[in-house]
């Protein structure tokens, strides 16, 4: 199967192209080969930023869908400018109601959508590269196989708010394709406004769309123009100067003139640990660090954490020099065979990677590590491996299909291996803090993840050794006083939050735990006072007004309760669970809105038709407006429920009396009184009936 690398005619015509039943083949085993290895990631939970972006995040909670709510989603997001991924949240939360597993199964949707688009884009490269028709689709689909089921690719698929990445990547590998197609084929009317579309849909995906002009003009000087025909005119050479004098002008503002890119990036590095040149300096051991999780796929290489050393300066460590020079090497290596080689095909590849890094591993205040974003550069590594096993084909093809066996099984295992450490909070960041034990942020996320399975001394230990490794790493004095409160330690909790306000005066959390912490133990007046700033330092959140309505419930405050509860549920509808509706109709029952009561006791009977105390609240609300039977049927019911229930039994002693039913009705107040003899309302019952027996 010779093949020869050297950039070839326009694309050739349909017929050349191997048999259908052949490329649906192929494409029809990568999709299962996707499905099998991702089979169990719905099973999987949210994670870290989930939190913020969706699980917290009220404007997300679609639940009823319609064009306001999409809307509200699209503007409202944590990141508004990335309005698709927005919209599909909500869209996956309406259809689970907030259960992860939808989430999930639309992410393993757009993996595998982007490995058809890495598919299209390597058969393209193959092509250009010389490559028969067979023999690209062969290379490229064993490519993108390798690409799809590397566990690098774990992070962006199983954890939820990474759609971000998968999403801009479809569609920015998209827009290259279309342009592409269009330049090599006729059918500009087709291919341009598809390639414009997917453009602006990679735009309001994520920032890393930011680079597509600079992919679209490499796409042109080494897939779309001829070996001899790249450089035509001073026009060319000025546009192929762009990225020199963009990293110039970018150097020069950041170092001297302190300009709009400057004031754009510096204000991010308020709240790193790190300072901007410490970045610069860190990243290409990133990059190359990531490249040997590339080559050494082993599952225990990859974590949601990694203890990584800083470069502070050219010489420390000493791998800092050798990193730079690389990527320097890789860049100009890539021009080289871009721009004045017989194979800019593989130029292509070799660019695409830098280029694609370039905003996230680059100047803007980002985590230090994160495998998700080798997502899309890792298609460029996935194409220069298929070139290679084709080459290699020339002389050992038992061998390259042998090797494209092992490699694919190999990474298939690791994948599968890899996805039961998303399976929940505690599983992923026991890991994380096996494999990076002096990173304060996994204790504290391990730590978060206890206490949400109510492992609140263990969840005191993670954070107390966050806090020895970061003393004033806000966050987890933050939650270790919320597991103070929930282990009773009140003083120990208030100590915490204290702190954490003196450490982010800015956060609306600090008060909001504070006052909430205020009113388990009933101080009222405390507790209004700080929920009230909690409520003036985040205007979008509803947890202080919720937290609020129960204070002033307990105060004997039932409009402000309302009004507290109608203006929560405005800013997210998700907060209206059953308990909100139980509250709402206490309060109206306590207004003697006993018809208004109703319907909220209704509503909540609706969401959790086993909430005993709102069927019991709504009896006594048809009680008290007169409804006798339908109090005596709800008493009845609370009663089965509830058999012990001394309320329930008065309640249902006096709805007996008023409907005349004396001998029952004193049973039922007898009954009340035996389970509580306190229940003087039934002692009251039963004497005005002993008395007055015909009353």
């Amino acid at each position: 199967m010779p093949t020869a690398i050297a950039t070839s005619a326009p694309l050739t015509a349909s017929h050349t192209r191997p048999h259908w039943l052949l490329r649906t083949g192929l494409i029809t085993a990568l999709l299962i080969l996707i499905g099998l290895a991702y089979h169990t990631a719905p099973r999987n939970s949210f994670h870290f930023d989930d939190a913020a972006n969706i699980v917290r995040h009220g404007p997300v909670h679609m639940t009823e869908p319609g064009i306001e709510a999409i809307f509200r989603a699209a503007r409202e997001g944590l990141l508004p400018q990335r309005v698709l991924p927005n919209i599909s949240f909500a869209i996956d939360w309406w259809r689970g109601n907030g259960d992860p597993a939808p989430f999930l199964i639309t992410n393993i949707i757009i993996h595998a959508a982007t490995a058809i688009a890495t598919l299209a884009l390597l058969l393209l490269v193959f092509q250009r590269s010389g490559a028969p028709p067979l023999t690209a689709w062969l290379f490229a689909s064993a490519a993108t196989a390798i690409w799809a089921l590397h566990p690098i690719q774990v992070q962006a698929v199983t954890y939820v708010v990474q759609r971000m990445a998968s999403m801009v990547a479809l569609f920015m590998l998209i827009t290259v394709i279309a342009y592409v197609r269009g330049r090599l084929t006729r059918r500009h009317g087709l291919w341009y406004p598809i390639a414009i579309l997917a453009a602006i849909a990679a735009w309001f995906s994520k920032e890393n769309a930011y680079i597509l002009p600079a992919l679209v003009l490499l796409a042109e000087y080494t897939l779309c123009r001829e070996a001899g025909d790249r450089i035509r005119s001073h026009a060319d050479r000025a546009i192929l100067a762009l990225p020199l004098l963009i990293t110039a002008y970018v150097i020069l503002d950041l170092a001297v003139f302190q300009g709009p890119v400057s004031h754009y990036v510096v204000p991010g590095y308020a709240h790193r640990d790190f300072t901007l040149s410490e970045r610069l300096l860190t990243q290409p051991r990133v990059i190359f660090f990531h490249l040997g999780q590339m080559l050494i796929p082993l599952p225990e290489r990859f974590s949601i954490e990694h203890e990584f050393a800083l470069s502070r300066n050219l010489w420390t460590p000493w791998t800092t020099p050798l990193a730079l020079a690389g990527i320097l090497i890789w860049i100009v290596a890539g021009a080289w065979l871009a721009l004045r080689s017989r194979i800019p095909a593989v130029g292509f590849l070799v660019l695409w990677v830098p280029a694609t890094l370039a905003v996230e591993s680059s100047v803007i205040a980002l985590e230090m590590v994160f495998e998700h974003r080798m997502y899309l550069p890792s298609v460029g590594l996935a194409g220069l491996a298929g070139l290679g096993l084709m080459k290699l084909t020339e002389r050992r093809l038992s061998i390259a299909a042998i090797l494209i066996g092992l490699v694919t099984a190999g990474l298939f295992t690791a994948t599968l291996y890899r996805i039961p450490t998303w399976r929940t909070p505690v599983t992923l960041y026991e890991h994380a803090v096996r494999h990076a034990p002096g990173v304060p942020r996994a204790w504290t996320n391990l730590a978060t993840a206890y206490e949400d399975q109510d492992r609140s001394l263990e969840a005191v230990a993670a954070y107390t050794r966050a806090l020895s490794l970061e003393p004033n790493r806000a966050i987890a004095h933050l939650n270790r006083g919320s597991s103070h409160r929930k282990l009773g330690d009140f003083i120990a909790a208030e100590a915490d939050y204290r702190r954490f306000m003196e450490l982010e005066p800015d956060d609306y959390r600090g008060p909001y735990a504070l006052g909430a912490l205020h009113a388990a133990a009933g101080r009222y007046d405390e507790a209004i006072q700080w929920l009230s700033a909690a409520n003036r330092l985040n205007a979008r959140t509803p947890l202080p007004l919720r937290e609020l309505a129960d204070v002033y419930f307990a105060t004997g405050r039932p409009d402000a309760t309302i009004t507290a509860l109608e203006d929560a549920r405005g800013r997210d509808p998700a907060i209206a669970t059953d308990e909100y509706f139980d509250l709402l109709g206490a309060a109206y029952g306590r207004l003697g809105r006993y018809d208004e009561a109703i319907e909220a006791f209704g509503r909540a009977l609706r969401m959790n038709p086993a909430h005993g105390t709102a069927l019991l609240y709504r009896a006594f609300a048809y009680l008290r407006s007169g409804k006798l039977d339908a109090a005596l049927a709800d008493f009845d019911s609370a009663i089965t429920g509830m058999p012990d229930n001394a309320r329930a039994h008065y309640g249902r002693a006096e709805t007996l009396m008023q409907l005349g039913r004396h001998s029952e009705a004193l049973t039922s107040a007898r009954r009340s009184l035996a389970l509580d003899p306190a229940e003087l309302r039934a002692a009251q019952i039963i004497g005005a009936l002993e008395t007055n027996p015909g009353r």
